[in-house]
């Protein structure tokens, strides 16, 4: 199964639902005193306001909308985004980046084990022409080892069970 791009309607729309889910919550544990509740929830929300800026700042546009939609278009995925970036990427990865990003979803969503729990973890880390993205998703499905390669990056897989598979792409030195 392919997931097509989503329509900036569908973007718009998303996030306005998870921003009012987001209030409803502050608002319900407000009208039960739970105040440290409510006072959490909105960090959280400022947690994900300043990963959006960090995001941009990987400056490889392809690469963020990809990251930034990927919640939404994967919806049984429990998805942690880290960055940690000095200045943008080179562009000339991104189309290669986000291909392999998505070819190996797709490898295993239609095989997730619908009764477990999916976590997805994508860290990025480094600056133009020496970076890192480390890809971690466990939870349990019923899919073959996806190895490929890609040109101009390295792909080095640091474990691929059925229930982890980590690895992490480099540029080529």
């Amino acid at each position: 199964m392919t997931k097509q791009k989503l329509t900036i309607n569908e973007v718009i729309r998303f996030s306005n639902h998870d921003f009012l889910n987001q209030l409803h919550l502050i608002g319900m544990n407000l009208d039960l005193g739970r105040v440290d509740d409510a006072k959490a929830i909105i960090e959280q929300v400022s947690e994900q306001c300043q990963l959006l800026s960090h995001l941009n700042k990987i400056g490889i546009q392809q690469t963020i909308e990809w990251l930034q939609t990927l919640k939404w278009r994967y919806s049984a995925l429990q998805v942690t985004v880290t960055c940690n970036v000095m200045e943008a990427l080179n562009e000339q990865f991104d189309l290669a980046i986000v291909q392999y990003l998505e070819n190996t979803i797709i490898h295993v969503y239609d095989r997730l084990d619908a009764f477990t729990e999916q976590r997805l973890q994508i860290e990025i880390e480094g600056a133009a022409n020496a970076f890192n993205i480390m890809f971690h998703l466990q939870g349990k499905w019923d899919a073959p080892h996806f190895d490929k390669e890609i040109e101009g990056l390295h792909i080095e897989t640091i474990e691929n069970t059925n229930v982890s598979w980590k690895y992490v792409i480099r540029n080529k030195e």
